[in-house]
């Protein structure tokens, strides 16, 4: 009987590990690792990131072995797997293979353009999302360790063109911004369905630094007009800072009565509450 016990306690002991999965995201192209792919599932708020190296690891206790896991990345195929077929597998490599995409040829000639800005340009100091990091004395209050495990959230406001327009800038303002070292952050353009974001625009990861040098007059501007991103009608834009550990806080300007969306992975979006919208805008070249 004791040895019975003994193996039941054995047995328990290793399933449980057996639900936190390690492995690595490479690219099928050149078996590079992918950093700061987004995996989750589309239902639950559950999920992980792959670090600089394109390791990760994720801890799928209580999850149902019918649930798909999701990794998505810009310039990739979203990869989806069961979270049994995951269990089984042998590997612990993951490959992504690369979106291909269509690159349309856009003419210049005899063509006229204006350039204008987009989106929300509150500069307001009172209406504001703050950004703690994950030791500090007010976020300890403030949030659960539940919600302190998470990553800072991906939020997406929605930009709106009545003609075909190249986005040049993508600009953030701030109501405050007090931090010592730089925090790697995203863009994500993403196309429109039903009132919310979609499809994944951009053909290549925007990874950048928030820090004190590319921020002036408490706006950070960031050019990606080499990225060759073109659109019409409604997009979204969404900012997620991708460390929680970092030192001082920052706030977003922010203004009231949008549609804005936040989630931390991969999980379906949720409008954020009250209608605030943080002030994300872009510079653009328009057709005329």
């Amino acid at each position: 009987m004791k040895k019975l016990i003994l193996l039941l306690i054995i047995f328990t002991i290793n399933h449980s590990f057996s639900q936190i999965i390690n492995g690595t995201i490479i690219s099928s192209e050149d078996n590079s690792p992918i950093q700061y792919a987004k995996i989750g599932f589309d239902n639950i708020e559950k999920g992980t990131f792959s670090d600089e190296k394109g390791n990760f690891s994720i801890d799928l206790s209580n999850i149902d072995s019918n649930s798909i896991l999701k990794i998505e990345i810009a310039g990739f195929e979203t990869y989806k797997i069961s979270v049994m077929n995951l269990k089984q597998t042998n590997s612990s490599k993951i490959i992504l293979n690369p979106k291909i995409t269509e690159i349309q040829e856009v003419s210049i000639l005899n063509k006229k353009y204006i350039e204008k800005n987009l989106g929300f340009t509150s500069k307001s100091k009172k209406i504001h999302l703050d950004y703690l990091p994950r030791n500090s004395p007010t976020a300890l209050k403030k949030y659960s360790k539940e919600e302190l495990d998470k990553p800072q959230v991906e939020i997406a406001v929605p930009i709106q063109a009545k003609s075909k327009s190249k986005i040049i800038k993508i600009n953030i303002n701030f109501a405050k911004f007090n931090i010592s070292t730089p925090i790697p952050a995203r863009f994500i353009i993403y196309s429109e369905l039903d009132g919310k974001p979609d499809k994944i625009i951009n053909s290549e990861d925007i990874i950048f630094l928030v820090n004190n040098e590319n921020i002036k007059e408490n706006v950070l501007s960031l050019n990606i007009s080499d990225k060759n991103i073109w659109f019409k009608d409604k997009i979204f834009v969404s900012f997620q800072p991708l460390d929680r550990n970092f030192s001082g806080n920052f706030w977003l300007s922010a203004g009231l009565l949008g549609n804005t969306f936040i989630r931390s992975y991969v999980e379906n979006w949720k409008k954020l509450p009250g209608g605030i919208v943080p002030a994300i805008n872009i510079d653009v070249k328009s057709e005329k």
